[in-house]
């Protein structure tokens, strides 16, 4: 979470790839193992809606 309340909307816009509740999270809102999770992350980058796009394009 940002330390900056301001900066909170900014902040959900990306999901890290370093914090292991948010490969999880990304992991069970796709049914997928948290390692894809994580490997899909590192080759798209942080951005939802990147990975929401690739997401919807895989299905």
């Amino acid at each position: 979470m940002a330390d900056d309340k301001s900066k909170t909307k900014q902040d959900r816009k990306l999901v890290s790839g370093e914090e292991p509740y948010e490969i999880a999270a990304f992991a069970r809102k796709y049914g997928i193992p948290p390692s894809e999770a994580q490997t899909i992350i590192k080759r798209y980058g942080p951005s939802r809606k990147k990975l929401d796009s690739y997401m919807a394009a895989r299905s």
